[in-house]
């Protein structure tokens, strides 16, 4: 089967089960990982033929619903592929907003510290665009730790990364140690979780998602506790719900921090920047 063919194949199947576009944007996916090229060149090889018995794998497999970052073991964020597989979150484009947010901040070097790694994607694209960063990286799940690892020695990074097992900010004194303090943490209700589609609630880890009766609950305790662990004049960055501006402003106020909000490409309230105000000498 040629490219060309292929192409408006898959579009046609997953335009059943998914948004058209998001589906033109999957069968790009799926060419260019069996012909080991960036999606953006896809339509470049529009004669040339693709594997067919492995195409048509992998299509059964997303027409069940699975996530195709699984079936394909990997993903894009901030124009580069990672390394991803069950048991660990999918990156997600809305996170891109937190690393815009950081790299506008006047900071070229020093230590970060992210909370709930994941597969690696906002330490080591920091470390990738700050070249003088340290990172040190936080997740409970053993899993994380291990393909976060996997991500940074594909992209030499892993002498500047620290990955750290532990839950929060446990495996830390409690003393000033970081400039800026990432996460992208679970912000969903328990609520919400009984609403969303399939392919999440079946796939993903609910751990990862899922964030008390309220779905702020981890952003709480970013707030509560984060400042004990800043340097003076640090930045605490973290992602939150499209729905839950006015509860994180109200914590905000709580916690004393001064703050500034950004939105997501869909005009969603999606990052925040938090910081405290100088102590008066």
């Amino acid at each position: 089967m040629k490219v060309s063919e292929a192409l408006k194949y898959v579009r046609e199947v997953l335009s059943k089960i998914e948004d058209k576009e998001y589906a033109r944007w999957e069968a790009l996916l799926i060419i260019s990982h069996l012909l080991n090229i960036s999606p953006l060149n896809v339509y470049l090889y529009s004669d040339k033929e693709i594997p067919e018995k492995s195409f048509l794998e992998i299509l059964e497999e997303r027409k069940k619903k699975k996530p195709l970052a699984y079936i394909l073991k990997n993903t894009y964020f901030w124009g580069r592929k990672f390394y991803v597989e069950e048991g660990v979150l999918i990156p997600r484009q809305d996170t891109e907003v937190l690393i815009s947010v950081f790299l506008k901040l006047p900071i070229e070097k020093g230590r970060v510290l992210e909370l709930g790694v994941g597969a690696g994607t906002i330490s080591i694209t920091l470390l990738l665009e700050r070249k003088k960063l340290k990172v040190f990286a936080v997740d409970i799940n053993p899993k994380a730790i291990e393909i976060t690892r996997k991500n940074a020695k594909a992209y030499k990074v892993e002498k500047r990364l620290f990955l750290i097992k532990g839950d929060w900010f446990n495996p830390f004194l409690e003393k000033p140690l970081f400039n800026v303090i990432v996460s992208n943490p679970p912000y969903i209700s328990s609520e919400e979780w009984e609403t969303l589609d399939e392919e999440v609630k079946l796939f993903e880890p609910k751990s990862a998602l899922v964030s008390g009766k309220e779905g702020t609950e981890f952003q709480e305790k970013l707030l509560k506790f984060a400042d004990k662990y800043l340097l003076e004049g640090g930045f605490l960055i973290f992602e939150m719900g499209y729905n839950q501006g006015k509860r994180i402003r109200e914590l905000l106020n709580l916690y004393q921090w001064k703050f500034e909000i950004f939105k997501d490409l869909r005009g969603y309230e999606r990052v925040v920047l938090a910081w405290k105000e100088k102590e008066n000498t």
